[in-house]
């Protein structure tokens, strides 16, 4: 596989990026406010530090400089096991390609799996949200119409085997990483650290995909 692909320039942190990306993470409270208790447990402080982040009058889009990028970020990134797991995911399927390619046999499992088969990688658009997400799954109608009942289908590229498709799969996130979201889990049930802001530069499966057999 080829060098990893770079990272595209992050969005301007506005304190209305900020408080629009805190609601649809996490939520609104009765009064239809960000869900401030919610997001300061995921990022470790108080409720009233959360509130600070997005507090101000016009203009909102004005920079949010109370919240420290390193804070965003953290928001961005899935738990620190999750983001763990992902990497050794993308570490085996990187290992298994080039034992593939290199022509020793599959390990035992891999066929029954239904891991050599072909597999698609497709971006959609969650529906009543404002994200998209990247998801692997089987290369056949029955899941691509699973996918369609979770969100509008923007793109997808069939994959020679399951390792290839979760390989492009952390490439598209890579990709997108300053553009990153991780909403709650009563905001969006699955793929939680796959899931980037709807206005990031679009991705092009077919381009990257290219990008990583050069």
């Amino acid at each position: 596989m080829s060098a990893a692909v770079p990272p595209v320039a992050g969005p301007r942190w506005t304190r209305a990026r900020l408080a629009g990306m805190l609601l649809a993470c996490y939520g609104p409270t009765a009064r239809g406010k960000v869900n401030a208790a919610a997001a300061a447990e995921y990022a470790g402080v108080t409720a009233g530090t959360v509130r600070r982040w997005i507090a101000g009058g016009k203009p909102a889009r004005r920079r949010a400089t109370s919240c420290p990028p390193a804070r965003i970020a953290r928001l961005q990134r899935g738990p620190d096991l999750a983001e763990h797991r992902n990497q050794q995911r993308h570490a085996h399927a990187l290992a298994a390609i080039d034992s593939l390619a290199a022509g020793r046999p599959p390990q035992p499992g891999w066929r029954k799996q239904g891991w050599l088969d072909q597999h698609t990688v497709a971006i959609i658009a969650i529906h009543q949200k404002p994200w998209r997400q990247v998801v692997v799954t089987k290369a056949n109608d029955r899941a691509l119409a699973e996918l369609a009942r979770r969100g509008v289908i923007i793109d997808t590229i069939k994959t020679p085997t399951r390792f290839h498709a979760v390989a492009l799969a952390h490439t598209v996130m890579a990709r997108q990483q300053a553009w990153r979201v991780h909403p709650a889990a009563d905001q969006l049930a699955t793929g939680r650290t796959q899931v980037w802001m709807n206005d990031a530069p679009p991705v092009d499966l077919a381009a990257l995909a290219a990008s990583m057999r050069r």
